[in-house]
């Protein structure tokens, strides 16, 4: 299969020459509809015409609020394929902070759903906005989807860039507030190159995918994608049912998805369902040694791959499942070797910004092999900067004497001797008690040890001016578990303030249902809420 040459133009040609070398080839399974890679060009260059038809064009911005779906990568790669940026908002930010990301983002066109129009009403800038279009039929939208693709077809891709922008996707703001990351088409090509160099595809290869840049990069190698009937805000509570009759139905090869959807599987697995599957990616939250353990079990023909990385950053790193369960009780959480395409660094651990003036300062930064420290990547797919924030990029992004970028991964760890990076925890969680660093995933694997009582647990610095801070351990139980959990601590040599046992869910991250939202945690210990 042919790829795009370094620096060639628009990452739109990538999907333009699969579609050409394998036109009725599916391109999509979705629900009861399917599309080729040919009829998907063509709605592609339909939907691309029409936006130049209605003015859009080279350098302009599209607010896209479109779920997972055929018709996103329609507006996706239509957008890409006039010059334009497509920048994505995602609801589970709330919609003040939706508002404002999008009077932000200075957009030409608004592009989503019917509910995604709603906030246009409360800001007369976004209502102002010259060219909105509802997938859907919606009163606040001049456009629809159908009307755009109805003004005929123009093939032409705009020869953009290596450094222009193609998309901009916000972080989830785990660590604080949601940062716009600006993708260049530079950096989708290079990512394209170093998805399928780290998981390569082999023909006739079916994907279920909840991720829309594996996805996107799915139609770039030729896969056929099936997005799961599943509500991708809410994938822990899937229908694992109807998600195996998909599986079996369209004979999917392989699955990409949080790990919640394979935790909803593993319980419904089916022996001719889990043969068909010959692997698994999964990321976007920690995966624990019982979670491989239970999907070991129920797919045990699968190669199972946790895939470690962030909106900044896809792939960083990987690991197999039966090399994490041999590392079973282990020190710290193991996201494997660093992929080829990436050089890591592993340097003091800061919560202010780092800075490098000179190859000194460079050095001086990085700490012994085998301590614990922040690691910093860089790599063709990392991305550089942030998207009309240089605060962000001064906070985030480090530049060594060489001039080459690093990114801040937010992580804490070391590599071991076997040049395998473990999670310590995250900088911005990093508890400094009595002047001394306690590192809060290395607690919670203390906390949590083998009882499976314990659903989740948490290691939160509350803020005490005696002490710098406070350690809590607080763990998701329907059994009062503290004192066993003091305990575990206790033997370990951990010393803590508080361990708490709630049967209250802790807060998680609103885009994977998986992570630990810290923050809202330590808002919610100081204000007597657990």
């Amino acid at each position: 299969m042919r790829n795009l040459s370094r620096g060639s133009g628009s990452v739109v040609e990538l999907f333009r020459n699969v579609a050409r070398e394998h036109p009725s080839k599916i391109a999509f399974h979705e629900g009861s509809e399917s599309i080729r890679f040919d009829a998907l060009w063509e709605r592609i260059a339909r939907f691309s015409t029409g936006l130049v038809q209605k003015g859009f064009g080279p350098g302009d911005r599209a607010i896209v609020m479109v779920p997972m779906s055929i018709d996103l990568y329609v507006v996706l790669l239509g957008v890409l394929k006039t010059g334009g940026t497509a920048v994505f908002l995602d609801p589970w930010v709330g919609w003040r902070r939706l508002i404002d990301l999008a009077r932000f983002a200075g957009a030409a066109a608004w592009i989503g759903t019917t509910k995604s129009h709603i906030p246009r009403l409360f800001d007369s800038e976004l209502r102002a906005i010259p060219l909105a279009i509802s997938r859907g039929s919606s009163l606040l939208a001049r456009e629809s989807m159908a009307s755009i693709e109805s003004h005929g077809v123009d093939e032409a891709i705009h020869q953009s860039s290596a450094e222009d922008t193609a998309l901009v996707t916000f972080t989830t703001g785990s660590s604080g507030t949601p940062k716009g990351v600006r993708r260049t088409h530079g950096i989708l090509e290079a990512q394209h190159r170093a998805l399928a160099a780290e998981f390569p595809a082999k023909p006739g290869e079916v994907d279920l995918c909840t991720f829309p840049v594996f996805a996107l990069n799915n139609l770039a190698l030729g896969v056929t994608t099936v997005i799961p009937p599943v509500d991708l805000k809410r994938i822990d509570r899937a229908d694992p049912y109807r998600v195996m009759e998909a599986i079996r139905h369209h004979r999917v090869t392989t699955a990409t998805a949080s790990p919640p959807l394979f935790d909803a599987l593993a319980y419904a697995a089916s022996s001719d369902v889990s043969s068909s599957l010959r692997r698994i990616l999964t990321g976007g939250a920690p995966v624990e040694d019982r979670q491989l353990q239970s999907w070991t079990k129920a797919f045990p023909d699968t190669s199972i791959e946790v895939v470690y990385g962030s909106t900044e950053a896809e792939p960083v790193a990987h690991l197999g499942s039966a090399e994490r369960l041999e590392l079973a009780g282990s020190r710290g959480y193991t996201v494997g070797r660093i992929a080829s395409s990436v050089r890591a660094a592993v340097v003091r651990i800061d919560r202010g910004p780092l800075e490098a003036k000179s190859r000194n300062g460079w050095i001086s930064l990085q700490v012994p092999h085998g301590d614990i420290g922040e690691l910093l990547v860089t790599g063709d797919h990392v991305c550089r900067d942030y998207d009309r924030n240089p605060e962000a990029a001064r906070e985030n992004k480090i530049v060594d004497p060489e001039g080459v970028v690093w990114h801040r991964m937010g992580d804490t760890g070391w590599f071991d001797d076997r040049g395998r990076f473990r999670i310590a925890g995250r900088v911005h969680s990093t508890i400094v008690r009595n002047g001394l660093m306690i590192h809060p995933q290395l607690v919670e694997q203390v906390a949590r040890g083998e009882d499976l009582r314990i659903r989740r647990a948490a290691a939160v610095g509350i803020p005490d001016p005696s002490m710098g801070e406070r350690l809590a351990v607080v763990c998701e139980s329907d059994d009062d578990v503290a004192s066993a959990v003091e305990s575990r601590l206790g033997d370990a040599e951990i010393t803590f303030d508080q361990v708490l046992a709630t049967s209250k869910p802790l807060p998680v991250d609103p885009r994977h249902n998986s992570k630990v939202d810290y923050p809202a945690l330590r808002d919610m210990l100081m204000d007597g809420r657990v």
